[in-house]
């Protein structure tokens, strides 16, 4: 899925960060920054989200929904993993909803 979605492979992003790969002239790095900055906080994170304009490795744009949650051990409920999902949207859409994610 992540071939498919960014173009990239897995020896290509594998040590790289998102925004050495995704990043390009559109790209919000506020919106993204604001995300990440989110993730650091681990004893009060419980999840987010954001649409962000990436960009493919043939340089093709998109943009996607970043949503990333916490999952807690059941009896410390300290963060044990970051659960991640991306969902590119369709660009002929003008929906309200992603505008203000």
């Amino acid at each position: 899925a992540w071939v498919d979605l960014c173009g990239f492979s897995r020896e290509q992003a594998v040590g790289a960060t998102i925004k050495t790969l995704l990043h390009g002239p559109e790209t919000n790095l506020e919106v993204a920054q604001s995300l990440v900055s989110r993730l650091v906080d681990v004893d009060t994170f419980d999840e987010s989200e954001a649409v962000v304009v990436n960009y493919r490795s043939d340089g093709k744009k998109f943009r996607n929904h970043v949503r990333v949650g916490a999952l807690r051990d059941e009896k410390s409920g300290n963060v044990t993993h970051l659960v991640g999902v991306f969902c590119k949207l369709r660009d002929d859409l003008n929906d309200e909803f992603y505008a203000n994610v």
